[in-house]
């Protein structure tokens, strides 16, 4: 990596210690920091994280006494970039359904426009639950309306690289932690004027693999995160009808 662009990859951990040992040394083997986050996992799951940390080289630890949520655990890992001196972000999930193949890619991306958010958006298999799929269709059709543009193609895939300079700013003000932060964070970006790439990559929902999701109470979490986001486009309405004016002429 060259001396302008200082990439690290943050994996927030609950429940996914073991499948996160091969996103660790996917990372690792790519020459890729890696920050891991034990979001309050049990003391037999953050033994695990301590000996994963201990056995591959440039593999930080931070530990949350209890489960703080994605939102808690991707701002420990952002603070712990931006003291390390880090410049990007890479953000992967530990359950190890994103294909790691894309990484270099996405870094490649990275260096070529290092102030643009380098998104991935997902290319489902047939393993993917159809209520996952549909659920992904109404959050992206509710962040055309919060953003008033098409341009975003997918808002909660955990597979990013944020360009920390702009991205810090907005994460540290969020109060979401859990799983709407992902749509959250990628709306206010959008509403700060951030340049947006986004790329295909693989997923793929293992038959045995743990789901933090909760149908009920993350789906109302995600409602609610619509509400707020829809409330705060209102408010910034003259600002982004004045520039998607100003890009037409």
């Amino acid at each position: 990596m060259d001396n302008a662009v200082k990439v690290c990859a943050i994996v927030p951990v609950y429940r996914h210690e073991n499948a996160s040992r091969h996103v660790v040394k996917s990372l690792v083997d790519l020459n890729i920091p890696v920050i891991l986050i034990d979001d309050g996992n049990t003391p037999e799951g953050h033994q695990v994280l301590f000996e994963i940390a201990r056995e591959f080289a440039n593999v930080e630890l931070v530990t949350h006494k209890c489960n703080l949520g994605k939102g808690a655990a991707m701002r420990s890992g952002m603070d712990a970039a931006i003291v390390a001196g880090f410049t990007h972000a890479l953000q992967v999930d530990a359950d190890g359904q994103h294909d790691m193949k894309a990484i270099p890619f996405f870094i490649n991306e990275t260096k070529e426009h290092p102030e643009d958010l380098i998104c991935g958006y997902p290319e489902y298999d047939e393993s993917v639950p159809k209520a996952r799929e549909q659920g992904r269709k109404i959050t992206n059709f509710w962040v055309a309306i919060e953003t008033l543009s098409l341009k975003i193609p997918d808002a909660m895939c955990g597979f990013r690289i944020y360009p920390l300079k702009t991205s810090w700013p907005v994460m540290k003000r969020l109060h979401n932690n859990r799983m709407g932060v992902d749509i959250e964070i990628i709306v206010r970006l959008a509403w700060a004027g951030v340049q947006m790439r986004f790329f295909p990559v693989k997923v793929n929902y293992p038959k045995d693999g743990v789901s933090n999701f909760r149908m009920f109470h993350d789906n109302v979490v995600i409602s609610m995160t619509h509400t707020m986001l829809c409330i705060g486009m209102f408010f910034r309405l003259p600002l982004l009808l004045s520039r998607r004016l100003f890009k037409k002429k």
